[in-house]
């Protein structure tokens, strides 16, 4: 897991809030989201002047601040593919009404009506799929009616008998931990891509933990080492994973996937934590995981395919610069 200089992270914040201005989106004055996109500049003041903010503070500012640098790379390394219109209609919601409860990272839990942070995470996951796949498509944040998938593209493996195929993602955030609501948004998921109005050949769901995971435990905990951060940030997303299959007969999961969704159930965790560098310091980490769940199942081949190759481009696109060929984005 590379660790990015705060004075990179902040570089590449720029050239974002370049990219807004260019497409005339500027968040309001003292809103959460200028706040957000300002965490860096304020991350950098902390460095030099520690006590400006400690605690409960210096965690929330952290987590702002690499939930900005993160989203940013993203979006960057694809400001050059021909649907970018449809992520600046997301971007736009910078600019939008719910500004005192709007987000744009997510490394950290957002408020419960924070309609604008569960959008993020759509815009998150087709900057993603853009870097092998085609003929991206995400359902407009305003005007959709909840009844179609948050991401569709046209994803060719290469594969013999394997052609191109049409993929939907349900993306769905969590804030529960019950199981039987999770199980349900799941479901919710399935209906999306199983829908008439759905013209995907097959598709996913995405469960975002974002709102249910225990960030505060996962940062207050000093990790010995990465992989203890990785083992405690997994083993967080297993509980909920875990949490929604209890006691659930197997017929409830074969309705789920008696249309066109198909295993692997994919689940997105991210979140900050604390890693003891061995000299008796402490260093902050952003750590990013995507879990393919098989449901007790066969996985469908070429979605397993995808999933690992949506968690390749999470991790390494941290700077905001397109791939091209012969060299990978990052």
């Amino acid at each position: 897991m590379p660790i990015v200089p705060f004075a990179h992270a902040e570089k590449v914040a720029d050239r974002f809030l370049d990219l807004l201005r260019r497409h005339s989106i500027n968040p309001a004055n003292g809103s959460m989201l200028e706040g957000e996109l300002l965490s860096l500049v304020e991350l950098l003041d902390v460095t030099k002047t520690p006590s400006l903010a400690t605690g409960a503070r210096k965690a929330a500012l952290l987590a702002a601040a690499a939930g900005v640098h993160d989203m940013a790379a993203k979006i960057l390394a694809v400001e050059g593919i021909d649907e970018f219109d449809q992520f600046v209609a997301h971007l736009g919601l910078i600019a939008g009404k719910k500004l005192d409860v709007a987000s744009l990272g997510q490394l950290a839990p957002g408020q419960y009506n924070d309609d604008t942070g569960r959008k993020m995470v759509e815009l998150y996951i087709a900057a993603l799929v853009s870097h092998f796949a085609s003929e991206i498509s995400l359902d407009h944040p305003t005007n959709s009616k909840g009844d179609n998938p948050d991401v569709m593209f046209t994803y060719e493996p290469g594969i013999e008998n394997h052609p191109p195929l049409r993929w939907a993602l349900a993306i769905k955030t969590i804030r529960s931990k019950q199981g039987q609501t999770i199980f349900e948004r799941i479901a919710e998921g399935s209906r999306q891509i199983d829908s008439p109005q759905c013209k995907a050949n097959v598709g996913m769901v995405v469960i975002n933990t974002r709102d249910a995971l225990d960030h505060a435990k996962l940062y207050g905990t000093l990790m010995p080492d990465l992989q203890a951060a990785q083992t405690a940030l997994l083993n967080e997303i297993q509980g909920l994973i875990n949490a929604a299959a209890k006691d659930r007969d197997v017929s409830d999961w074969e309705l789920i996937f008696a249309g066109r969704t198909v295993r692997p159930v994919l689940w997105l965790g991210q979140t900050v934590v604390r890693i003891a560098d061995g000299l008796g310091n402490e260093v902050p980490t952003a750590l990013k995981a995507m879990v393919a769940d098989h449901v007790n199942g066969k996985v469908h081949f070429v979605g397993a395919g995808i999933a690992g190759l949506m968690n390749h481009f999470m991790q390494i696109v941290l700077s905001g610069v397109p791939g091209r060929a012969g060299q990978f984005p990052s």
